[in-house]
């Protein structure tokens, strides 16, 4: 009677090993915990590049206990998302990548697994992408979903696969810690190098428009239908001007719409910068008011209240 024999493949070098409950849980939490670092480190650069467009800060101890509240809820948003995707994304990619290495008779590397997300990560730009093509949107959107879903899947999904290739339950949960450690140590460092950078001049943050007499000169308007009319000779007109209680940044007592004709100037600030003044008698007087926007969309505002509240009255050019 013939005999056959089936000789094993021998496992490569870094190829996963057999994982069980205890194992899968923490691949799971390492899934998890590198999804929150990605999503802490875009957050941390989100915030660093807003600081070249135009932004205030509040100050004072409500302000203080607003930012807590917000980094805890960002916190916990994160920790869910980790949580949900780990499971929902991350490990069925992994598992796919080793179904897909075992169905071909290759060994699960590290390549193969990359190939994989990169798969995925097409896979989710043409599901993305064709529906907006054919309601008019743009191209872009493939490239951009493609590269967002490969940069957000990848790390997680061999970081996870780290986890497959250890042995021991115990490295495998001191593995998950490492990489939450390493995840929180990139935010830091992000965060303190965007903010020296910002400092020494490296990148430049936010400044108010510097605009000249000739650029001040015309209408300016609330959206609301209130006006203020700036002229050459340095007078000034408002027709309704003022803050409306149905205005987004409406606070405080009611506001009376005022009426009226008197003059503008500008000139250099106690700080050194240059400030707006209006003298129209009622119109929100004095050197309060202050420039925002860019060069090309410049705004005039005015603080209603404190500015710790961050309600501004602002007008446009017209």
């Amino acid at each position: 009677m013939a005999r056959w024999t089936v000789e094993r493949r021998a496992k490569a070098p870094g190829e996963p090993e057999r994982v069980g409950g205890v194992g899968w849980t923490a691949a799971w939490l390492t899934g998890a915990v590198a999804l929150v670092g990605e999503g802490g480190l875009a957050f941390v650069v989100y915030f660093l590049a807003g600081l070249r467009d135009e932004h205030y800060f509040a100050a004072g101890i409500g302000a203080y206990v607003g930012y807590l509240f917000l980094i805890v809820v960002v916190a916990v948003v994160l920790g869910l998302g980790g949580a949900i995707g780990s499971a929902a994304l991350v490990l069925p990619v992994l598992q796919l990548s080793r179904w897909s290495a075992r169905r071909t008779g290759r060994a699960e590397t590290m390549r193969w697994c990359l190939a994989v997300c990169g798969a995925v990560a097409a896979a989710a730009a043409v599901c993305a992408g064709v529906p907006t093509l054919l309601l008019g949107g743009s191209w872009t959107v493939l490239p951009l979903v493609l590269l967002a879903a490969f940069l957000g899947l990848a790390p997680a999904v061999l970081c996870t696969r780290a986890v497959t290739v250890v042995r021991r339950n115990g490295a495998r949960f001191g593995l998950a810690a490492l990489v939450l450690v390493g995840g929180a140590a990139l935010s830091a460092v992000t965060f303190v190098g965007g903010l020296l950078a910002y400092g020494t001049g490296l990148l430049q943050e936010y400044e108010p428009p510097r605009l000249t007499d000739a650029q001040l000169v015309g209408t300016w308007t609330d959206g609301h239908g209130g006006t203020l009319t700036l002229s050459a000779d340095g007078t000034a007109v408002a027709h309704d001007l003022g803050p409306r209680t149905t205005d987004e940044a409406y606070a405080g007592d009611p506001w009376e719409q005022c009426e009226g004709s008197g003059t503008w100037t500008q000139g250099p600030s106690p700080s050194g910068t240059t400030e707006f003044e209006l003298g129209v008698s009622g119109c929100l007087e004095g050197p309060g008011w202050q420039y925002g926007g860019t060069e090309d969309r410049p705004t005039l505002f005015y603080w209603i209240g404190d500015p710790d509240s961050l309600n501004r009255y602002v007008l446009h050019r017209a």
